[in-house]
């Protein structure tokens, strides 16, 4: 039996689909990158076939975020599906519907959003999102822990993740159903103070929990290629459940008006379970790294490991201490201060999971080359810099402007986006490398 081409295995195998995922995420940021702040001031926007409309400026941005982050999950799935059983043909199912999905979800929404309101892309944006929440629903049928299953309690971890992200999903397209029909679309950050329609906290549910979701699944995965002992695993994947279960249902109280403020706080006791969970992965993974020969010999592990500790440093603590001073942050002067952070903190947490997730990749694909380690340690020390020096910005006075930081956040975001690039760049150059010496009869390395 002829082996499998290295074309073939990339669409075929979870971690080449994970890596395509991860291009395609990477493609999109580059093209978004020429309408960032630094490519508008050199007028490259203006040479783009795009429309900019201030009065589509939320529709637009909702797209965006939907366009970027689809793909993003896609790439955990397909890690998932190496790293967690489940019956063959399910996978087999699973695969095409979630490629198709992302592709679709992207494209529709980005030429949609971008390139005039041609209400063909929506409905192709639309399809995708279908096509992934129908991946998603053979995910949890697969993963589903029956009797006998190998690792229950991870099974269960893994299962509760993913019906939860089904459930949070249903609840957005709940809210965009009702899109021009008592419901006008909004960015959470635009209504911190006002009093809130079912639709308003629909969205805030949403944003909120699914963000919260594909953290619990980068954590479930950094779990699974964590060596730990059955008693570590146990309160790992324990701590894991109980918090997703307290996160989900608290979160999706929000939407009932009555429950909204005790639902905010019934959250943090949701985190409070997922946050040890996390640290107790990072410190049986710094003694594994450490008894393996070192902890600068793997940065792709480490990197992970350290990212779960980094984390409480720029969402955690921050977090905590807006809440412990909230009276502070509603009064009138701080309503800029209290906006930026509100759009910083999300931010900050979406950018600590991307770079995870692209750490995830690199390690499962089992990249030992120069280039792939090289750009595991430009991620870590570039998205660990720009989250660093963003929170003076974010917790500056009001009325007073702070610009040192800048500089610094913006080479760290250019060292991590730079990263990204330079390993891409080595995987496809490898790619096509290995389709030469097969198409000529050789042996791929």
């Amino acid at each position: 039996m002829r082996p499998q081409s290295r074309f073939h295995r990339l669409f075929t195998t979870p971690e080449g689909l994970a890596l395509v995922a991860l291009a395609w995420v990477g493609l999109v940021l580059a093209l978004l990158a020429l309408l960032s702040g630094p490519s508008q001031a050199l007028g490259i926007a203006r040479y783009l076939p795009i429309t900019l409309n201030e009065d589509q400026r939320v529709g637009r941005i909702i797209m965006l975020y939907h366009s970027l982050a689809i793909p993003f999950l896609a790439s955990l799935v397909y890690l998932t599906l190496a790293q967690v059983e489940i019956p063959q043909r399910i996978a087999e199912a699973i695969k095409p519907a979630l490629t198709a999905g992302f592709l679709l979800t992207s494209i529709g929404g980005l030429t949609f959003g971008y390139l005039g309101r041609n209400w063909l892309f929506h409905g192709v944006y639309l399809l995708g999102l279908s096509l992934t929440f129908y991946a998603g629903v053979l995910l949890a049928v697969g993963l589903f822990p029956r009797k006998g299953s190998p690792e229950r309690l991870a099974r269960w971890a893994f299962w509760l993740m993913a019906v939860a992200t089904l459930i949070s999903a249903i609840i957005g397209a709940a809210v965009g159903s009702f899109f021009g029909n008592g419901f006008k679309a909004v960015l959470a950050e635009d209504i911190i103070r006002q009093e809130h329609d079912v639709f308003q906290r629909g969205v805030i549910a949403h944003l909120h929990i699914m963000l919260t979701l594909i953290d619990v699944a980068i954590l479930l995965l950094v779990a699974r290629i964590t060596p730990m002992g059955k008693r570590t695993a146990r309160w790992v994947y324990g701590l894991t459940i109980v918090g997703t279960v307290i996160v989900s249902l608290a979160t999706w109280s929000v939407i009932i008006g009555p429950l909204e403020k005790i639902a905010h706080k019934a959250i943090n006791v949701g985190a409070g379970f997922l946050l040890p969970a996390g640290i107790l992965v990072a410190v049986v993974g710094f003694r594994t790294l450490v008894r393996e020969g070192g902890l600068l010999r793997d940065p792709f592990r480490l990197g992970l490991y350290w990212f779960l500790v980094f984390v409480n440093t720029v969402v955690t603590v921050p977090g905590v201490y807006v809440a412990m001073n909230l009276e502070t942050y509603r009064l009138p002067a701080y309503l800029e201060v209290e906006r930026t952070i509100a759009v910083g903190h999300w931010h900050v947490l979406a950018t600590l999971s991307a770079a995870m997730g692209f750490l995830l990749v690199a390690h499962l694909r089992r990249s030992p080359t120069r280039a792939a380690r090289l750009s595991a340690w430009g991620m870590v020390a570039g998205t660990s810099a720009a989250l660093a020096f963003i929170m003076p910005y974010m917790f500056r006075q009001p009325g007073t402007t702070v610009t040192w930081p800048e500089p610094f956040f913006e080479a760290g975001v250019g060292v991590a986006m730079l990263s990204l690039a330079t390993y891409l760049v080595a995987e496809i150059a490898a790619f096509f490398r290995s389709q030469t010496v097969e198409s000529e009869g050789g042996s791929a390395p």
